[in-house]
């Protein structure tokens, strides 16, 4: 291969574009970073693979990218059931939500990362395909890197490499980074099929057969995927993938639907790998989703959790590269992602586990527990809330500045998502935050106080948005939630995380006083 060996400064590559890399891309250039964005493959995919988004992927990305972009092109979640012997067990209503935003979106990988490509396009961000990362060294400085491209070998450099390139990645291998965990011993099969006769295309289906679970989720109204339980590898078992008649077949043995299958355009067959990296931020290099994690598809939280580790690394990496934080905003990432995705790690392994019970008496009583479970309100919310992943929260993190005492919210939350009158009108209150690459929400006296003009440290950070509550309008929950009154001041990050509450602006410059200390 021919090769051009070239010394480019670029600000910051990011390795992989797929829909982590593409959020990464998007939260850089919003906050007016240069990236080179690149990927071995020869373009986006093709191919539905995740196909949920929650309701907090959702809120964290319509600051910068409206949802309604998503939602317009999937189907809002309405239930969730398990079924068996063709009698439901337990179902759950996921359709509780106010206004316009869904629990969860059924929608194609492949249209979540168009939404995000055209994003891309429109912040002037094209993706490089077919363009390899080799190999890289890093200093304190700089990451030099070695691309494979069709025109030949490149070496370049850059001021931080982003590594959100799967679980083979290639940044993580050329780090040594040990990946610890575990493979279950366990093969799974996957089809995306078209059947003879509509279904409600919000609606996932679980069926728990004695033969193995298998779940069922809708991809519009004659197509779903399918993914079922292969059973135990055997030591000498040979790995293939599944026949149209083995697709067929699990339908049949499995559900009572009498379904046929008329196509099927994608199959395979995996092992689950359950893993995480230590730490996701080394030097100048990080690393974000798959390529820092990996666990159970069960509850869908792969793709979700990977584009919140996208956000919430992006816009610390920005404001130090702006100069509006010291270098040590950058390793709270690795304080605030690991544990979700040990959490998730976690809850979506006891998951797989539960699915893969094969002693009847077991299976019988988890069943039960469904049940019961399922008919419980606060089982429900619990559940919701782990699945929509409303219950993320940063409490605690070196981010978080003062608080009200006993409140519901604290900094570290999630800023939330309800309904208030404004003018007259009815929105959300993340509609507050929209547009803006950080917030500061007051009433009252606040709103005479003297409010910093950038969010961060001295004058190198975001542009922050003052934003007045109307408290004529009906806020009074959204108040109650923060423990304020008649006066009254949030400051919500970028990616829609509380970051101070009180009852001046004095919190803000608290706040930013402590960031000055991370080192």
């Amino acid at each position: 291969m021919k090769k051009e060996h070239t010394m480019v400064e670029y600000p910051i590559l990011i390795c992989g574009a797929g829909p982590v890399g593409l959020t990464a891309a998007n939260c850089l250039a919003r906050h007016g970073i240069p990236i080179r964005l690149i990927d071995a493959a020869t373009g986006p995919t093709a191919l539905s693979k995740a196909l949920v988004v929650w309701l907090r992927t959702l809120q964290v990305l319509d600051s910068q990218i409206p949802a309604s972009a998503f939602i317009e092109r999937g189907y809002p979640l309405k239930q969730v059931a398990i079924w068996g012997n063709g009698k439901c067990i337990a179902s759950m209503n996921m359709e509780d939500e106010p206004l316009d935003f869904p629990t969860g979106l059924l929608i194609p990988q492949s249209q979540t990362e168009q939404v995000l490509i055209e994003h891309a396009l429109k912040r002037g961000i094209t993706v490089d395909w077919q363009t390899k990362l080799i190999d890289f060294t890093a200093d304190e400085k700089w990451v030099t890197c070695k691309l494979e491209t069709a025109r030949g070998e490149e070496d370049h450099r850059f001021s931080r490499l982003i590594g959100c390139d799967g679980a083979h990645s290639v940044v993580r291998h050329t780090l040594n980074l040990p990946f610890p965990g575990e493979t279950v011993d366990r093969r799974w099969l996957l089809a995306d099929i078209e059947i003879d006769q509509k279904v409600d295309p919000g609606m996932m289906r679980a069926e728990a057969s004695s033969a193995g679970m298998l779940a069922l989720f809708p991809i519009g109204e004659e197509r779903l995927r399918i993914i079922a339980d292969g059973g135990h590898i055997g030591e000498h078992q040979e790995r293939m993938e599944p026949t149209d008649d083995d697709i067929q077949a699990l339908l049949d043995d499995r559900t009572a639907t009498g379904w046929k299958i008329t196509a099927v355009h994608w199959k395979s067959e995996f092992v689950i790998n359950e893993r995480q990296i230590e730490n996701y931020v080394h030097g100048r290099v990080t690393l974000a989703g798959d390529a820092a994690h990996v666990h159970s598809p069960a509850g869908g939280q792969g793709m979700n959790t990977g584009i919140q580790d996208a956000i919430n690394m992006a816009w610390k990496i920005a404001l130090v590269e702006k100069g509006g934080a010291p270098e040590g905003l950058i390793e709270t990432y690795q304080e605030e992602r690991h544990r979700v995705g040990e959490a998730v790690l976690k809850m979506t392994g006891r998951g797989i586990r539960a699915a893969m019970i094969s002693n009847p008496l077991v299976r019988h009583l988890r069943d039960m527990i469904m049940h019961i479970g399922f008919s419980i309100p606060a089982v429900r919310q619990k559940l919701t809330e782990f699945l929509s992943e409303e219950n993320i929260s940063t409490r605690g993190s070196l981010l978080c500045g003062p608080g009200i005492h006993g409140a519901a919210i604290q900094p570290g939350d999630a800023f939330p998502h309800l309904c208030i009158e404004q003018q007259g009108k009815q929105m959300r209150a993340t509609d507050l935050l929209r547009g803006n690459e950080a917030t500061a929400i007051v009433w009252g006296s606040a709103t005479e106080a003297t409010l910093p003009k950038y969010f961060g440290v001295g004058n190198g950070g975001f542009p922050l948005a003052r934003k007045i509550l109307d408290t004529s309008g009906d806020v009074t929950r959204l108040l109650e939630r923060f423990g304020l009154k008649e006066d009254g001041c949030i400051l919500v990050r970028p990616d829609a995380v509380v970051a101070a509450v009180g009852e001046d602006s004095t919190v803000i410059q608290a706040t930013f006083r402590c960031w000055q200390d991370l080192q």
